[in-house]
C-alpha cells in the first residue's frame, strides 16, 4: 500500500470513537512496534496509541485530523495537519514526520506542534 494511503487511513483512526473499529484501523496501518511521540506523550504499540486517542477524544469531542500537505521520500513522510473539534474549529496545527517499518506499515510518528 502506498504510504500516502496508509497515512490517510491512519488519520481516520483519530476520528473513530468506537475502540474496536479504531483498533482494526490501527492494525491495518501501524506496525506492531509502532512508536508515537509528541511533546506531551510517548506511546509504544497500537494499544497505547488507541488508548491515548480515546482519552483525547474525551477532551475534544468530534476530534479529527485534516491533512494540509503531504510529502514523502525514502519510506518517510512529512505531513502538515490541523487538529479540529466537532465544530470544525482548528484546535492545533503542526507537522508529523512518519517512517515506514520493514513490515510496510507505519513504524514511527514524531509530532511537532506549531506552524508548519
Amino acid at each position: 500500500m502506498a504510504l500516502r494511503d496508509i497515512w490517510a487511513e491512519y488519520e481516520g483512526a483519530w476520528a473513530e470513537t468506537d475502540p474496536g473499529k479504531r483498533a482494526e484501523t490501527l492494525g491495518r496501518t501501524l506496525d506492531g512496534t509502532f512508536v508515537y511521540v509528541d511533546p506531551n506523550i510517548r506511546t509504544e504499540g497500537r494499544d497505547q496509541l488507541s488508548h491515548y486517542i480515546g482519552e483525547l477524544q474525551k477532551t475534544i469531542p468530534g476530534l479529527r485530523i485534516v491533512t494540509n500537505g503531504f510529502a514523502e521520500h525514502h519510506e518517510s513522510c512529512l505531513v502538515n495537519w490541523t487538529l479540529e473539534d466537532g465544530q470544525r474549529t482548528a484546535i492545533a496545527a503542526g507537522v508529523t514526520c512518519g517512517e515506514r517499518a520493514a513490515s510496510g506499515l507505519l513504524g514511527k510518528a514524531s509530532v511537532f506542534y506549531g506552524p508548519a
